[in-house]
């Protein structure tokens, strides 16, 4: 029994050091929800350096202000001033992302998503903004986190 503490204690600490709730911005402030909070596993420090080869895992703490009865994930990697979408294997948001729709207005939800970093990603800083809109072409929620890819 006092190892498998020991064990949890330590595995707790060593995923809080891989992962860290980062600052963001919000798109234009007209979603209709309110961001809580935005963890990326790995990150220790900000701006998160990701790898190449390897999994990045964005976490998104959220309070709808609606009923969402469906939703999809957008997401564009800003470089400069060039927004270039990149490509979702599974954009629904409902399935398979911590989210079970229908959302209810203004109870807190956590969504989660894990996503592989090609290594033919191009490496530097970047800005990543990420959407989810409702059935009704709505953004719920959207932030813009600074990036780097080494």
């Amino acid at each position: 029994m006092k190892g498998s503490v020991f064990f949890i204690a330590v595995l707790l600490t060593f995923t809080t050091v891989l992962s860290k709730q980062i600052s963001y911005n919000n798109c234009t402030g007209e979603e209709l929800g309110e961001i809580l909070s935005i963890d990326i596993t790995p990150c220790d420090e900000e701006p998160c350096v990701l790898k190449r080869g390897g999994n990045e895992t964005v976490t998104i703490n959220f309070i709808p202000q609606e009923a969402v009865t469906t939703a999809k994930i957008y997401a564009y990697a800003i470089f400069g001033l060039i927004p270039v979408p990149l490509p979702l294997p599974d954009p629904d948001a409902c399935q398979g992302h911590g989210l079970t729709c229908p959302l209810k207005s203004g109870e807190a939800v956590e969504f989660v998503y894990t996503e592989y970093i090609s290594e033919d990603f191009p490496v530097g800083g970047l800005k990543l903004k990420a959407e989810i809109k409702d059935q009704n072409d709505n953004s719920i929620i959207c932030g813009i986190v600074n990036l780097q890819i080494s």
